[in-house]
């Protein structure tokens, strides 16, 4: 069971109060997973949101590497202790942006998306303090992938360079 202490931790729960806290962990449920467990599909729907409690999980798209060779999975940001993915839950489309692979053994907590938007219209202030937490989330994800494009074309750029020298 999610704890008060912990979700209080969470920079996505940092505008809430511990009433508000308090809701949260009536919906929380906790599950573990193995190394390798691919717990979505880049496309798949999204219903949950998700908090590592403890371990590591990999978000990851395929790259198209062009008309002669496969795709490749890159990983965009590695999600740790007292951090959120899974915010495509409250987004139109509701579909997933990346895959999430548990990169070592991790404890997670999971809120259904559809409990924690009942919450959220109910308690206006409460949902206005998660969305955001969920800016903040959305914010750094694209910053990890501005740095991550940026390097893959400077070393595009440099790969190209070198062969015509």
């Amino acid at each position: 069971m999610a704890s008060v202490a912990f979700l209080k931790e969470c920079d996505i729960f940092l505008e809430l109060n511990d009433a508000q806290i308090a809701k949260l962990v009536a919906i929380a449920k906790e599950e573990s997973y193995p190394t390798g467990t691919l717990l979505y599909k880049e496309g798949d729907p999204s219903t949950q949101l998700y908090l590592v409690e403890q371990g590591k999980v990999f978000l990851e798209m395929k790259s198209d590497m062009g008309p002669t060779r496969p795709p490749m999975q890159v990983t965009i940001d590695v999600v740790t202790r007292r951090e959120a993915f899974g915010w495509s839950a409250f987004a139109e489309p509701h579909l997933h942006t990346l895959s999430a692979l548990v990169a070592e053994p991790t404890k997670l907590i999971v809120f259904e998306g559809d409990k924690m938007k009942v919450l959220m219209e109910e308690e206006c202030e409460m949902g206005f303090g998660i969305m955001k937490g969920m800016t903040r989330l959305l914010a750094s994800r694209l910053n990890h992938t501005r740095v991550l494009l940026i390097g893959e074309r400077a070393l595009a750029t440099l790969t190209s360079n070198t062969e015509y020298a």
